[in-house]
């Protein structure tokens, strides 16, 4: 069951002038810009503001949920556990929401962990969840909770208040043809479409042991609260890591959580991303799934040293010993050490329409490390430091969410003990 689930402007104090991308392209030699065929090109050499003058993450979080013994409780004594995380935010009061697959329910906390209320339970009526799979922040005061195989769609107060409910009619989605089924990976917008994941059927995908290889590819499909659908992009597969047979008994294939295809979406206008991963290049659309912008930069790869590939063995390892997975030691050990890490590891949007891409930096922590930060319109201003983590932001094992002052994340202890945290974004430039 766990290889099938597995297999972030206040800027208040700076001249508008002087904001990252507020100055346009004129006399700045790190960027290009071009037409192709309609399409716009942007092309980066350079970030537009310097590592000491860029925005930061603080280094430790000042919102700690879960993962120990914190005040709050409620009458099963679940206050100071969270688990299954499936969404998270934090509301414009403070408060951090957070959604619980398996617990059915979404929870209400302060930012020093104590528990406030609990909204749903596990069931079929109103406000009632099967096994709720995302969750919308609409600013300021809305939560929207999508349930599991295209369930009901749940839109509450942050009060906890049911404000209405609505259902997606799968069968009707099923009927169009286009790969969607129950257990596609969806992506909820703000205007209430979503935009779902389909994997292509390839008969001749082949996985010959001692060897990478990526599963077929996958098709971005946005489909409005009319069944309209629209075709946005396709995608390559995600990477895996097929080892050889030990004493004639195969070993699972394993993700790699190296290389995988990325999509994010948000801003206003609405912007939908995609990355392949393996190219520093990153697509943009409109919601109508026209291609706007390809945004590249001309960076050197990140190579990858032997100390970085042994700590990035490490972190997934631990990963799956935690959730009683395979020996990854046993089957890591045979895979060659990749030369160099790809350009993409996660796409996120702010609230402000920033893109923000993580990656691996140079310092050899084998995870991905660090953002980088792109204006709406493809220029990139800066890069910024972050925790290491192999696994965070993944779209389903630790889901992350950025707001204009803080970035929320899922993290995991050496037991596999879930804890959300929220480290503050300084967003400075001079």
């Amino acid at each position: 069951m766990v290889l099938a689930q597995v297999a972030a402007t206040l800027m208040s104090g700076c001249d508008p002038a002087e904001q990252p991308g507020g100055s346009g392209d004129e006399g700045n030699p790190g960027v290009e810009v071009w037409d192709s065929a309609g399409v716009e090109v942007i092309e980066n050499h350079s970030p537009e503001w310097p590592a000491n003058r860029f925005w930061t993450i603080d280094p430790e979080p000042d919102i700690v949920v879960g993962g120990g013994a914190v005040p709050g409780t409620d009458s099963a004594g679940r206050g100071q556990v969270v688990w299954q995380v499936r969404g998270i935010a934090r509301l414009a009061d403070g408060r951090v929401a957070i959604l619980s697959s398996e617990d059915a329910r979404l929870a209400l906390y302060e930012p020093t962990g104590e528990l406030l209320r609990t909204i749903g339970r596990k069931g079929r009526g109103p406000g009632e969840f099967g096994r709720p799979q995302h969750l919308q922040y609409l600013p300021p005061d809305t939560l929207v909770v999508w349930d599991y195989m295209m369930g009901p769609v749940s839109y509450f107060a942050t009060d906890g208040t049911l404000l209405r409910s609505r259902s997606l009619d799968l069968g009707r989605i099923v009927a169009l043809e286009l790969g969607i089924s129950a257990e596609s990976r969806v992506i909820p917008l703000a205007d209430g479409s979503f935009v779902a994941v389909t994997r292509r059927s390839d008969p001749g995908f082949m996985r010959s042991p001692g060897s990478m290889a990526r599963h077929p590819a996958v098709e971005y499909l946005r489909i409005d609260e009319d069944y309209a659908v629209q075709a946005i992009a396709s995608g390559k597969g995600e990477q895996i890591w097929v080892p050889e047979p030990e004493m004639g008994v195969p070993l699972p294939d394993l993700p790699t959580f190296l290389l995988d295809s990325h999509v994010a979406a948000g801003g206003s206008p609405l912007r939908i991303y995609t990355s392949d991963g393996d190219r520093n290049e990153i697509r943009q659309y409109t919601s109508d799934g026209d291609l706007l912008r390809v945004i590249r930069r001309t960076t050197d790869p990140v190579p990858v040293t032997d100390r970085s590939h042994r700590s990035w063995q490490e972190g997934v390892g631990r990963f799956f010993a935690a959730l009683g997975g395979p020996d990854a030691d046993q089957i890591f050990r045979q895979m060659p050490r990749p030369e160099t890490y790809p350009p993409v590891a996660a796409l996120l949007v702010d609230p402000d329409g920033h893109l923000w891409v993580r990656e691996w930096s140079v310092g050899e922590t084998g995870m991905p490390d660090q953002w980088s930060v792109f204006s709406p319109e493809g220029r990139w201003l800066g890069s910024l430091r972050s925790f290491p983590d192999p696994l965070a932001c993944h779209w389903y094992i630790s889901p992350c969410w950025i707001g204009t002052d803080y970035f929320l994340t899922v993290r995991r202890d050496e037991l596999g003990e879930e804890r959300v945290e929220g480290y503050r974004i300084r967003r400075r430039a001079s």
